[in-house]
């Protein structure tokens, strides 16, 4: 064969086979190392990245799944940003625990219930806490533990921290249905006390505590900032705290800002019948943990700055954030969303942030990871929207400030400064659900309106709670005879004052410290 002819052949054939392997090749090439890419990367096997067929690299680059137990989703709130010395935007990572993984995790619980005796406590109250706790010892396993303290003042230890099985179960159960009632409060005195019968358990297991109280607290911690640092106390040590509002009376602010700072729930019940609902669905869910211990690290890329993390405490060491995410049940949905300044001073793809979940796995025991990068592209024109599921949290933080400010107005006195601010939530709603849920992609359109839906019931129901006028107080009867001197004006009564005022301000506040969630 001539030697022209094998040259071309040769050349044929290194051509075919250029194109063969472009052709199979991702858009950006094939990752040179084990090294995450920009919002593709998950250290657990089954993470899937969101593709489009048009602008792949724009998704990718902005958008990343990863992991199994947990999954993370992260997404950057606007994929397109304008060139911009300081462009804004937000970073939004929502973690979900498997809710198919629940029934494989055998992770031993650690609960400590704290139940206010205070004077307060009389009646149909004690005796609903009292059912309400053994509900939630009875819906506990074989192994678990359990401590139970009662406070007024001072605080007793009910049950000492003892390990649930047949031999403890019923005596457990006695010494509950023995509370009796005491008198004044202190919620930091139970709250100091339960932590101490909890570590007495180093075992690893799942800690939770539930606090219950239907007043203010008048001894020991009194104010909201003493009740955060109480709060991140028990945090720090793994301890989640869900507390429960008793009726209208008790104080939401600081009930509310113990469940924030410590990655609990915050619940308010009206009537008190309702608490072994409660109780027990902690209990339930406390059994069903398939995670412990979570915690986020969102690493800025160079020139990143932080604005501000959203409804969740955080830690801070250079340009890494740490949020704590802490216990997971099968079904859980965690978010955490920071707003960014990015330095979007030249167009092309830029890194924002690289994120890295850990957290105990109880279903495989064994510590599990997952994280993937996350990055926008700089453009000179056509920049994006805000991501429809970024909106639905974005909203959901501005809708529980709404609500916040409103109670403020509305116990100042100011009732129709407080509904204009939740009529104007309502509106602001409205307009951004009717964008967010055409732009959805079809993957998360039912999330999104649903995210929506649930806000516009909350403000809804607040502009019902704020709807009556306060009560005036009854006139004095008037005196007889046309002389007769006329009676003083009636004293209108504080809208806090009212029952359905104080309802109204603490549902608000219930509402508005679980949209952080």
């Amino acid at each position: 064969m001539k030697s022209s002819r094998v040259a071309v052949l040769a050349f044929a054939g290194m051509l075919l086979t250029s194109l063969s392997v472009y052709s199979f090749t991702p858009p950006g090439g094939l990752p040179s190392s084990p090294e995450p890419t920009i919002g593709a990367e998950a250290i657990e096997e089954d993470s899937t990245t969101e593709k489009t067929t048009d602008a792949t690299n724009q998704v990718e680059l902005a958008h990343f799944t990863a992991g199994s137990t947990v999954m993370i989703d992260g997404r950057m709130g606007h994929p397109k940003i304008l060139k911009n010395p300081r462009g804004e935007t937000f970073l939004m990572l929502e973690a979900r625990a498997n809710a198919d993984e629940r029934a494989k995790a055998a992770a031993q619980v650690n609960l400590s219930i704290v139940i206010d005796r205070s004077g307060s406590m009389k009646g149909t109250r004690l005796r609903n806490a009292i059912n309400a706790a053994i509900g939630a010892v009875e819906r506990l396993h074989d192994g678990d533990m359990v401590s139970v303290v009662t406070f007024d003042t001072r605080t007793e230890v009910v049950v000492p921290a003892v390990v649930i099985g047949p031999s403890t179960r019923s005596s457990v159960v006695s010494s509950i249905s023995g509370i009796t009632l005491g008198g004044d409060t202190c919620i930091s005195c139970g709250i100091e006390t339960g932590m101490a019968e909890m570590s007495r358990a180093s075992d690893g297991r799942i800690s939770r505590m539930i606090v219950l109280s239907d007043g203010d607290a008048n001894h020991g911690l009194k104010d909201v900032p003493g009740f955060r640092s109480l709060a991140q106390r028990a945090r720090d040590r793994a301890i989640g705290i869900s507390t429960v509002g008793v009726d209208v009376d008790y104080n939401e602010k600081i009930l509310s800002a113990i469940a924030v700072e410590s990655n609990g729930r915050h619940y308010f019940v009206e009537n008190d019948a309702a608490l072994a609902r409660v109780f027990e669905g902690e209990a339930e869910a406390l059994t069903q943990a398939v995670a412990s211990g979570a915690e986020v690290d969102i690493d800025l890329a160079p020139g990143v700055e932080l604005d501000r993390v959203f409804d969740r405490s955080f830690r801070r060491s250079g340009n890494r954030i740490t949020v704590p995410l802490g216990t997971f049940s099968g079904g859980d949905v965690k978010t955490v969303l920071v707003k960014l300044r990015v330095p979007a001073g030249s167009n092309g793809e830029l890194s924002v942030a690289t994120v890295d979940m850990r957290y105990k796995d109880l279903v495989k025991n064994e510590d599990g990871r997952c994280s993937g990068k996350l990055g926008v592209e700089v453009v000179d024109a056509n920049a994006s929207d805000l991501d429809a599921v970024v909106a639905g949290r974005v909203n959901r933080s501005e809708t529980a400030s709404a609500l916040e400010e409103a109670n403020r107005l509305f116990e100042q006195g100011k009732v129709a400064e407080a509904r204009r601010r939740i009529e104007s939530r309502e509106q602001a709603l409205r307009d951004s659900a009717a964008k967010a849920k055409t732009s959805a992609p079809a993957t998360r359109a039912a999330d999104v309106a649903q995210d929506f839906d649930r806000q516009l019931a909350v403000v809804q129901q607040a502009q019902s709670g704020f709807a009556a006028a306060p009560v005036a107080a009854a006139a004095a009867e008037p005196a007889a005879g046309p002389f007769a001197t006329p009676p003083p004006a009636a004293a209108p009564i504080a809208p806090t004052e009212t029952r359905q005022g104080r309802k109204a301000v603490r549902s608000n506040q219930e509402a508005a410290t679980n949209m952080g969630f």
